[in-house]
């Protein structure tokens, strides 16, 4: 009697199958494993990031009001310290963080209560969560994921071009939706990749190079459109606020695009400058994918739909955009996709993170309070005291500083600390609002450096694939480079279009 052989994993995996489709395994037998204990060096800084900024927050507070400055706008300042503080170590949930900023603006007296809670109505909000929809359709739907196949196909001759075939595809995608649902699409195909062609984790030179890119496609394609992040929904509801001014989808496409394509063609670059070249042999992953495309089927009805609806809500954005407020098409947009029936609310549900929605509303009263007070512009006049700065070189260090912000927190939280100085920038030396608000939503978007700096470096580093090293060293060198293209983008080609 012969004793039967164990499939290898790997020769088995013949069909793709995404991780929600995939059969669950047996939970091991014997009680529940111990999670790791927590590394004491982020806990120490975690802890005096904490207490730090609600020490700092306390005595901004209950010092005496500095010349120029009001009591209301002192306790903004107090509030703001201590929010951002919050933010950068993530003590509690984002969206929490934003509701305690409402409760201390009005408990304190530096805003009406009604006008705390009234930040909560604010357009970015509601447009907020008509994009969340609008992305949940085109992935419950399955044609985001179809899209994305079909768009990998003509990379698959080799393994390298197929590593650029997954940052385009990122890039493309951050067009439609936000970076975060991109690159979780986008993952479980690098993945089934990477298990398919048996790559060695935490040693693959290709490896790293495929996962890498897709992080890095999403974060660049993040930029090309007010769709492909969060952070740009509250950045146009906070110049919205200040000045009654939006940008509508075509304009930040224009504004954008050379940031977009110029960042695909230096990454690929910097990856092959940072990682030696691996000979991979493609035939076993090729053939992944060609199946995966096989058991889509044809398009249906629900899809053909789905893409008609959001065709039509985006060209909306584009014709419309200039004197239709964008929260109402989103919206308009998202009521359409349910009356056709092309999303459930249980699936819109999950789609919705209203962690972020929560946190709009407080980054958005800050923004407000430390404006009308007149806290912002005390600062900005203690800092400039006077000197004259070209508006180029202010959108560009506006754009810098953000991106180096945007490491050490969410660059959503960073867009909510910077541009409400940024705006008082632009009365001073004569800065263009616009110009403004796309600088420091686009600088927040170039975050590479660390694993924990943005959703898609975070996703890809869960994979096992990268070390801590890897990322660094590889998204240090991408954010130098990005750093040069936001000049460049700044004093050549906004010039052009009239933004600065």
């Amino acid at each position: 009697m012969t004793t039967p052989v164990r499939p290898d994993p790997h020769t088995e995996r013949t069909t793709f199958r995404w991780p929600g489709e995939r059969p669950r395994k047996t939970p091991p037998a014997g009680g529940p494993v111990a999670p790791p204990s927590a590394v004491p060096w982020k806990q120490i800084v975690k802890f005096g990031l904490i207490w730090g900024s609600v020490a700092l927050g306390l005595a901004i507070w209950l010092a005496p009001a500095p010349a120029g400055l009001s009591v209301e706008g002192k306790t903004s300042w107090a509030i703001f310290v201590l929010c951002t503080g919050l933010w950068i170590s993530n003590a509690v949930p984002f969206g929490i963080t934003g509701l305690l900023a409402i409760a201390l603006l009005a408990l304190t007296g530096a805003m009406k209560t009604s006008e705390a809670f009234a930040a909560f109505g604010n357009s970015a909000v509601f447009f907020l969560i008509g994009v969340f929809i609008i992305a949940a359709a085109l992935i419950e739907s399955g044609l985001s994921k179809r899209c994305a196949l079909l768009f990998l196909r003509p990379f698959e001759r080799s393994p390298y071009a197929f590593a650029s075939g997954v940052m385009l595809a990122g890039a493309f995608g951050t067009l439609w939706m936000p970076n975060q649902a991109t690159s979780a699409l986008l993952f479980p195909i690098a993945l089934e990749v990477a298990l398919a062609l048996r790559l060695a984790k935490g040693t693959s030179a290709y490896a790293k190079v495929l996962f890498l890119s897709l992080a890095w496609g999403a974060m660049i394609g993040s930029n090309s459109s007010f769709l492909g992040s969060t952070r740009a929904a509250l950045a146009i509801g906070m110049l919205h606020q200040k000045y009654d001014v939006s940008i509508s989808f075509g304009q930040w496409v224009v504004a954008a695009i050379p940031m977009v394509v110029l960042g695909c063609a230096f990454a690929p670059l910097v990856l092959r400058l940072c990682f030696p070249r691996e000979t991979v042999d493609f035939s076993a992953a090729r053939q992944v994918l060609e199946d995966a495309v096989k058991e889509m089927g044809p398009i249906g009805r629900r899809q053909w739909t789905v893409a008609a609806i959001v065709s039509l809500t985006i060209a909306a954005w584009i014709i419309l955009g200039s004197r239709v407020d964008l929260a109402v098409i989103a919206l308009l947009g998202s009521t359409a996709l349910f009356a056709a029936r092309c999303i459930s609310w249980e699936e819109a549900e999950r789609r919705i993170y209203w962690n972020i929605v929560l946190m709009y509303g407080g980054a958005i009263a800050l923004g407000i309070v430390i404006d009308r007070t007149g806290a912002a512009k005390w600062v900005v006049d203690a800092v400039l005291q006077g000197a004259t700065i070209p508006a180029a070189v202010a959108v560009a260090a506006v754009a810098m500083g953000t991106l180096l912000l945007s490491e050490f927190m969410s660059n959503v939280a960073a867009v909510a600390v910077m541009l409400p100085l940024a705006f008082n920038m632009a009365g001073q030396l004569g800065a263009s609002p616009v110009a403004l608000t796309l600088a420091t939503s686009i600088g927040a978007g170039l975050d590479f450096a660390l694993p924990f700096s943005s959703a898609p470096n975070t996703i890809v580093f869960s994979s096992g694939y990268l070390r801590m090293v890897d990322v660094v060293k590889a998204g240090g060198a991408m954010t130098i480079v990005s750093l040069l293209l936001v000049v460049l983008l700044v004093w050549i080609w906004w010039p052009l279009l009239g933004l600065v």
